[in-house]
């Protein structure tokens, strides 16, 4: 048992003896391999020997914190330069806005024709956009140059000013910087003037231009329309023939008084109509329905007649029982005689015609009825006279108008052709003349209006520089750059990797 333990011993210690010089052997490689990557490092060319920056001390830490305090002192050097170094810039802004709608105008003329003028929305036409037409005329030479020169500037130290554009808006937003609040607020002031005074030049050398065309067209328009005036007045002037009205009265005269001849021939043949069935009816014609009814209207006739019929039956009755010579009879007979005469001269007198043998008739047989009858016969009369008379007038008339139509058909034709020419000179001319005002007074059709939503700000505080967005950038610079560090300083296995595959 001692003989074992002794071995168990002795071999414990040749182990411990085996181990350390194990470690050395350990320490000459690493060491014979450094020395053989130094020298492979050292036959390798310059920038890949950069890119592995291993130098014979493996001392790396001191180098990366130089490297890195540097690279960061810089960093804060450049960000607190500016800071302190930029000189303060203050910033005017204001906004501008375009309508949306176009214009229109109407013109009727009475009589002669209408004109009419529109504007199409500025918006309608989708390969251009007034805003971006806006945005150019802000930015252009032309407008620098007149709003610097305003302020006593060159157009270096006026600057350029920021247009935005918003879309689905007809919004422009301008700004435009300058060393104090007072200058940024008097140079937007001037740009905006200038703006609206190139605006106000392009509108009027727009004018100019329609306007100049369009008065040489109107010389031409005017000249046409007096050769029209010169050939109406001439031709009426020859002719009898005035107007188309005269000839168009003329003819509905012709028509009117045709149509009066027809209504008369028919009441005429009306009237005579019923004249006819009176004069069957009371057996008397017109004239002597007349006469009836003047001697029934005669007291003294009818006196007269009263006394005759009385004369004529006591002759009758003492005739009849006497002798013709009877004293009673004479006498009798004497006053009928007597009776008769005074009859006949009264007749005469009235109705200036001899009594007719039935002139008892034209008093026993009337009435009131009979007497109406009797005057509706005389009116009948009457109205067939005028009638006839206004039938055979008519026809006179009509025929003089007839005649005097037809000789003023070629003329009226004529006529008609120069006035309907002139009518359409002055509707061209004047319908041209209301066009040329009506585009003179649109002087926004080609540059929309703009106005001022926003008047330009006066600022309170500076834009630049600004020290946050200055120490944020700082900041985010100073973690690039540690993060560089971190990764050049586990760069080298991945770059021999590559070195070898090369």
């Amino acid at each position: 048992m001692a003989k074992k333990k002794t071995k168990v011993k002795h071999s414990k210690i040749q182990v411990e003896e085996a181990k350390p010089s194990r470690e050395s052997t350990k320490a000459n490689s690493k060491e014979v391999n450094s020395q053989q990557a130094k020298s492979d490092e050292s036959q390798l060319p310059m920038f890949k020997r950069v890119l592995l920056w291993s130098p014979v001390n493996p001392n790396r830490w001191p180098r990366y914190t130089l490297v890195g305090l540097g690279l960061i002192g810089i960093v804060w050097f450049l960000a607190i330069s500016y800071i302190v170094v930029a000189p303060p810039t203050y910033r005017s802004e204001w906004t501008l806005v375009l309508p949306g709608k176009g214009a229109g105008a109407n013109v009727n003329l009475v009589d002669i024709g209408q004109t009419s003028t529109s504007a199409a929305s500025p918006y309608s036409n989708s390969s251009t956009s007034p805003k971006a037409n806006y945005k150019a005329f802000a930015t252009s030479n032309a407008v620098l140059k007149n709003a610097a020169s305003s302020l006593g500037m060159t157009v270096s130290e006026f600057g350029k000013p920021r247009v935005k554009l918003v879309d689905q808006t007809s919004l422009l937003y301008f700004s435009i910087d300058g060393r104090t609040p007072e200058v940024s607020l008097q140079k937007a002031q001037a740009l905006h003037k200038a703006l609206l005074g190139l605006l106000d030049k392009l509108r009027q050398d727009e004018i100019n231009q329609h306007e100049g065309s369009a008065l040489k067209a109107l010389d031409s328009y005017r000249n046409k329309l007096d050769d029209a005036s010169d050939q109406l007045i001439r031709f009426q002037s020859e002719s009898n023939l005035v107007s188309m009205a005269q000839f168009n009265e003329l003819v509905m005269t012709i028509e009117q008084l045709r149509r009066e001849k027809t209504q008369s021939v028919a009441l005429l043949k009306e009237i005579e109509a019923k004249a006819k069935k009176l004069q069957q009816i009371i057996d008397l014609n017109s004239e002597q329905a007349a006469d009836s009814l003047v001697l029934q209207n005669d007291s003294v006739f009818q006196k007269s007649m009263q006394e005759f019929t009385q004369a004529q039956q006591r002759y009758l009755t003492v005739q009849s029982k006497w002798g013709s010579n009877h004293p009673e009879v004479k006498k009798a007979k004497n006053d009928f005689m007597a009776t008769d005469r005074t009859v006949k001269l009264r007749f005469k007198r009235l109705v200036n015609a001899k009594l007719p043998k039935e002139a008892s008739l034209l008093t026993l047989k009337s009435d009131a009825t009979r007497n109406k009858l009797m005057k509706d016969l005389i009116e009948y009369d009457v109205l067939q006279k005028g009638l006839k008379e206004k039938v055979v007038t008519l026809e006179e008339i009509i025929k003089r108008l007839v005649k005097e139509r037809n000789e003023l058909t070629i003329p009226a034709s004529k006529l008609d052709e120069l006035i309907r020419n002139h009518q359409v000179a002055e509707a061209i001319f004047t319908s041209a003349l209301a066009r040329t005002d009506t585009t003179k007074a649109d002087v926004f059709v080609s540059y929309p209006l703009v106005q001022l939503l926003d008047t330009p700000s006066l600022p309170e505080r500076p834009h630049t520089p600004k020290k946050l967005f200055a120490f944020v950038g700082a900041f985010f610079s100073t973690l690039f750059v540690i993060l560089g560090l971190m990764l050049l300083w586990i760069r080298k296995p991945y770059i021999r990797k590559i070195l070898k595959s090369e």
